[in-house]
């Protein structure tokens, strides 16, 4: 498998936002032309942010399919997934997109009755993308110490596999088993008894992931751009 470099990813899918704008700017756009553009990066973000969350889950789960684990693939994945918890830019570019879509579902132009679907549209974005964004800011900026102090504590009270299941785990909780496994196989050679699997710990997190949020938003995009492109004709 080859591992996800999300760095680059994250500079990708920058440099794709950024052509999308430019269009917009050198076309010398209207208002709702610049609109259009704006829901194109949104649609475009979400979904690379999307798949570069679960490759990295991926990646992470088949380094302990076969053991033993990689110790270079651990080191290289812990990385990527950091990166991804503490690159912000993709979520306040979100959170910009967020309120000029909030703000033309209000203008004052749309308020003619056959602007009602497009408007509606507008409207209904909101709420699924405000939620999108919380989701990224919490993984990005959760008290990571907390996390760690629920796995040690699991560790020490050796808590069977079955709290795989019951536990709610994330991109950042496996971030955090992930490192504590780093740390037990350099002092010990092996993982330490009573962590999770980190396989199943990644399964686990994946099957967690909302993504009613990401659909939604596609549909209503999908939505909103048919209508402004109707509006052009």
């Amino acid at each position: 498998m080859v591992p996800i470099a999300v760095d680059v990813g994250i500079g990708d899918t920058l440099r794709a936002i950024n052509e999308i704008l430019a269009r917009r700017e050198s076309e010398r756009a209207t208002v709702w032309e610049s609109l259009e553009h704006q829901l194109q990066a949104v649609s475009l973000t979400v979904g690379d942010v999307d798949r570069m969350y679960l490759t990295l889950l991926a990646e992470i789960e088949d380094i302990f399919m076969q053991p033993p684990p990689s110790g270079e693939r651990i080191t290289a994945v812990i990385g990527q997934a950091t990166t991804y918890c503490i690159d912000g830019r993709l979520t306040l570019h979100l959170a910009e997109w967020r309120a000029a879509i909030q703000g033309a579902a209000f203008n004052r132009a749309l308020k003619h009755r056959r602007y009602r679907p497009l408007a509606s549209a507008l409207r209904s974005i909101d709420d699924p993308l405000g939620r999108y964004i919380e989701r990224l800011y919490r993984l990005q900026d959760e008290n990571a110490s907390n996390v760690r102090e629920l796995l040690q504590s699991m560790q020490a009270k050796n808590i069977t596999e079955n709290a795989v299941a019951d536990q709610q785990w994330d991109l950042r909780t496996v971030l955090e088993l992930l490192k504590l496994v780093a740390v037990r196989l350099v002092q010990k050679g092996k993982i330490s008894e009573g962590l999770p699997d980190p396989a199943e710990a990644c399964e686990e997190a994946m099957r967690n992931y909302n993504r009613a949020l990401s659909l939604v938003l596609a549909q209503l995009i999908g939505h909103a751009r048919q209508e402004l492109a109707m509006e052009s004709l």
